[in-house]
């Protein structure tokens, strides 16, 4: 468990860069762990893990976590663009984290926001929880 986010932070991230639409659509390898740095452009990805943990089941390893996976953009149809380009790589795909075996991986729910910085430009973000199961 101690290199777990390590791991997974790499798998997401190699995922999704390995996406040649996504990439195409953000400009670049715009994604980011957490949060974005100051004042880069839009748009970009913002992956981070929400919750979960050992499933406590058998004596293996046995992870399932939720991972959220958001895109952000100028607009609400550039971030529907995004998150649809996310979802064809994740769900139902598979991972590879270092250590671990990929079980599954699938789209739970679906996330769509829009935030309103001091500067009075919209941010809108479309994306989704990503359940990840593994050993």
């Amino acid at each position: 468990m101690s290199n777990y986010f390590g791991a997974m932070g790499t798998a997401l991230y190699n995922k999704l860069k390995a996406g040649t639409a996504l990439t195409a659509e953000l400009g670049g390898t715009l994604i980011y762990a957490d949060q974005a740095p100051d004042n880069v452009s839009l748009p970009y990805v913002i992956y981070n893990h929400q919750g979960g943990g050992p499933e406590n089941i058998s004596p293996g390893n046995l992870q399932s976590d939720i991972w959220q996976v958001r895109g952000y953009a100028a607009t609400r149809a550039a971030a529907n663009r995004i998150d649809g380009l996310v979802t064809d790589l994740l769900h139902r795909g598979s991972l590879t984290a270092t250590g671990y075996t990929n079980i599954w991986t699938a789209k739970e729910t679906d996330i769509s926001l829009v935030e309103n910085p001091p500067d009075g430009a919209k941010i809108y973000s479309a994306g989704g929880l990503y359940r990840v199961r593994l050993a």
